[in-house]
């Protein structure tokens, strides 16, 4: 097909992977955390189990980098992708961990699945970003913002509530998350390579940090919508801001039927998601 490009087609496969190969990693760890549950003398074999899982969801940081920066695909076709990876989470749990799949995790991966063919209806071909779209004054001017929003927000709720504490600390990993996620695109540049691969790892050891963080405080199912949905909106907007990368109409509408999807898949409570 004259149509096909090979590019396109790869970035967005291997975005995929990134994704499914991080939340397959979440599931290889929790089902290690059980393992242990059920037999705490066999510390050594789940614990060789939960390494897997470790190096699994590790691995995505570099997955994630060679849409962005080799295929030169944009940020805001790659991050819808993750909610892919939560129904991949879903199947696992299902199929390995025999959790029950309820009516509204049904009609999350509807609206995801849904939400992904509306994202990939009309988008741009894949190009090398150009210094001309990266504006720094933007870049410094969003990492101001979420940094000084976090502060602002957690300082309000700490000493309130651990649930609202959970909420404002998975915003602010979607959020550095998705400056991650941006920091892999700009090492697209020719000699920004250097500079934004310490930036883009500083980011990556932040999020790390705040997902734990957060889930100390709060439930998974509280959380995961917190995180997921931050981190592919704060991703298009950054995508726009400070790269100068296009979205139509229809890719906005596929990114609220993913965050809707994410949202109902989460809202079920299960009893040992902490």
């Amino acid at each position: 097909m004259s149509s096909f490009n090979r590019d396109l087609f790869l970035g967005v496969f291997i975005g995929v992977i990134a994704y499914i190969t991080l939340y397959i990693g979440k599931g290889i760890q929790k089902l290690a955390i059980e393992g242990l549950k059920i037999d705490k003398k066999v510390k050594s074999k789940h614990s060789g189990v939960w390494i897997v899982g470790t190096i699994l969801t590790s691995s995505f940081v570099f997955v994630q980098w060679i849409p962005l920066s080799v295929f030169h695909t944009q940020m805001n076709l790659i991050a819808p992708l993750e909610g892919i990876g939560l129904v991949t989470l879903l199947l696992f749990s299902a199929f390995v961990l025999k959790e029950r799949i309820t009516l509204l995790e049904f009609i999350g991966v509807y609206l995801i699945i849904l939400g992904t063919i509306l994202i990939n209806t009309n988008i741009a071909t894949p190009a090398e970003l150009q210094r001309e779209s990266l504006n720094l004054v933007n870049f410094g001017i969003s990492l101001a913002v979420i940094v000084g929003l976090s502060v602002v927000l957690f300082l309000l709720v700490f000493k309130k509530s651990d649930t609202l504490s959970g909420v404002v600390l998975g915003l602010s990993a979607g959020s550095f998350m998705a400056l991650q996620t941006l920091s892999k695109r700009i090492t697209d540049i020719e000699g920004m390579v250097a500079i934004f691969t310490f930036v883009m790892f500083t980011f990556a050891i932040i999020t790390l940090g705040l997902t734990q963080w957060a889930f100390v405080k709060a439930k998974a199912n509280i959380v995961v919508p917190s995180f997921t949905s931050t981190s592919i909106i704060v991703t298009t907007i950054l995508s726009i801001f400070v790269v100068e990368e296009s979205i139509a109409n229809i890719q906005i509408n596929g990114i609220v039927c993913i965050i809707l999807g994410i949202i109902f898949m989460n809202l079920i409570h299960k009893k040992d998601e902490k």
